[in-house]
Formats: structure tokens, sequence, C-alpha cells
């Protein structure tokens, strides 16, 4: 599960299989078990990747490692998968089967609302990732600039930010023209759909301006403090503008 559509595809085939553990009057104890255990595995990580607050409600559903006595609210699945029966003068206090069923349905539930919630988690999650590596990024184009390489610290800012306004563009949902928009399209695009105003637009267009300076290396060569107002520009632009 590598990716946001691995992990619902691996979600949505969680549900379908999930359905399938449901018992009726001619079901194999051994097989359900084994395809159980398969799913409950599967599922489990799944769960503690994308809501791990309900992790121990679906361990527990499956199997409880304190308990005084075996009732019906403490009747676990893998109870009902080693056949056991509590009885009471030869008579079952309860239907494990339902027993089983109610704590199987349980369990749907969660994976079902892992599903619900993979969309805005595993975005947050590749929030997180991007400005990790922004971060990184940044620091690295200081480095180059202070060292005086200048052209190339231009150019890291210039990936930063084109990579910054498309995640921008991508949440917002914004429809970009080119294929392959250039910074000042990405600008322009995100300006016209109102993600922030004429000066920040202007601000950013500065910074487009220096990085094409660093990248064309037919022009002058660029300043050590227009390189500066990039680096800094760029902090500026990933931390305010989202």
């Amino acid at each position: 599960m590598n990716t946001p559509n691995e992990i619902v595809k691996e979600l949505n085939g969680l549900l379908s299989e999930g359905v399938k553990l449901q018992v009726d009057e001619k079901y194999d104890l051994a097989t359900l078990a084994l395809n159980y255990e398969s799913w409950y595995t599967r599922a489990l990580s799944v769960v503690s990747q994308i809501i791990p607050e309900r992790c121990a409600d679906f361990i527990s559903a499956y199997k409880l490692e304190r308990r005084k006595e075996i009732l019906y609210s403490t009747y676990c699945i893998s109870d009902f998968l080693l056949g056991i029966v509590v009885s009471r003068h030869g008579e079952p206090l309860f239907d494990t089967k339902q027993a089983y069923q109610a704590k199987l349905l349980r369990q749907f539930s969660i994976v079902k609302a892992a599903l619900d919630a993979a969309p805005s988690v595993l975005r947050d999650i590749r929030t997180v990732i991007r400005a990790e590596i922004f971060d990184n990024d940044i620091e690295a184009a200081k480095e180059l600039a202070r060292k005086r390489y200048l052209r190339s610290s231009g150019m890291i800012c210039g990936v930063v930010l084109e990579g910054h306004l498309k995640s921008i563009a991508e949440r917002r949902s914004i429809n970009l023209r080119k294929k392959n928009p250039t910074l000042s399209d990405l600008n322009d695009a995100l300006k016209n759909e109102g993600a922030y105003d004429t000066p920040m637009w202007r601000f950013i267009q500065r910074l487009s301006d220096i990085r094409n300076l660093c990248g064309h290396s037919k022009e002058r060569e660029p300043s050590t403090d227009e390189v500066d107002d990039l680096v800094r520009g760029t902090e500026k632009v990933i931390k305010e503008v989202f």
C-alpha cells in the first residue's frame, strides 16, 4: 500500500471480503478461521494507518486480554473461531453465532470508517511529507547560497515554489490549462481563483523573475541579494500561502 489509491482500493477490498465472513447454517469453521485471520491482519494494518485511535476497539472485538467471565458482551471473535460455547447446566447461555456476527459488524464498521476518513487523512499525510521535503530543500538552497552557488540555489527554490503552488491548486481543485505549467502560470491561476490577493501575486512574480534569471545562463549573473531574497521569499510563501 504505497499510494493513496492503493490504500483506498485495499479498504474497498476488505469491505467486500468482510461481507463473506458472515456465517450461515452451512459454514465451515476451519475455512472461516483461515479466511478471517487473513482478513483481520490486513484490516488491522490499514486501520492503524488511517484511524489509529480505533485500533483498540478493532482488536477488542477479536480478543480481550482481560475479562472476569465469558458473557455475551465479552464473547469475542477468537472465541467463536475456537469453537467455544458457554453453557450452564448443559444449556448454551447465548447464541455464539449471533455474538460473533455482532463483533464482526463492529469491525466491519471500523473499516468502513477508515474508508470514509481516508481521503482527508491521506491528504494531511501528503501535506506533512511535502512540508518536510520543502524544508529540507530550502536548507539545501541556503547552503548553496552561502557557498556562492547562486544559480543552483535559485533553481532549487523554483522547484519548491512550483511544487507548493501545484499542491495548492490540487487541493482547491483548480483546473490548470497547461499540462506543464510554469511558476508564472501557477501564480496567475491561483490569483485568478482567489487563492491570494494581488500583493502576494506580485511578490511571487518577483520570486519567479529571480528564479528565471538563475535558470538562464545567457543572462546576467544573479546577485547574492537577489538569491537571498528568493530563498527568504520561498520560505515565506510555503508558510503563509495555503
